[in-house]
């Protein structure tokens, strides 16, 4: 569990900031290349677990507690099914949670990018 629950922790932390289906594309890549199972028959495994690990939840904090529990789960099924899922589990536990993957594909002026901003922060300039 020491090694899983940081991999799940991770995994919701992408699902939250860069979206869902990033999340499932970069993960059954990697689950795809070590396993030799079908991309799409990863994404759709993934699929299927992301709808079951929406469930209610009286707060974001619960919500994000929930999927965490759910994605550790899933993982522990997954790495006994599969044991060389283990160090790609452990590598997603040691990626930063700070990363973000946005894309601007048109044309900005000027793009900002910020995380957690909290008060006295001015964007631009004064005239």
């Amino acid at each position: 569990m020491s090694v899983v629950t940081p991999g799940a922790q991770s995994l919701v932390t992408t699902i939250l900031v860069d979206g869902w289906t990033h999340a499932r594309t970069a993960l059954a890549a990697r689950w795809s290349h070590r396993t030799g199972e079908a991309q799409t028959e990863v994404e759709r495994r993934l699929d299927d677990s992301h709808q079951q690990s929406i469930t209610p939840a009286p707060s974001a904090e619960a919500q994000r507690a929930a999927m965490e529990a759910h994605w550790t789960a899933f993982f522990m099924t997954a790495i006994a099914q599969h044991p060389t899922l283990l160090d790609l589990v452990r590598e997603l536990g040691e990626t930063s949670s700070g990363s973000v993957h946005n894309t601007n594909s048109g044309t900005a002026t000027t793009l900002v990018q910020a995380r957690d901003v909290h008060g006295g922060i001015t964007f631009g300039t004064d005239r």
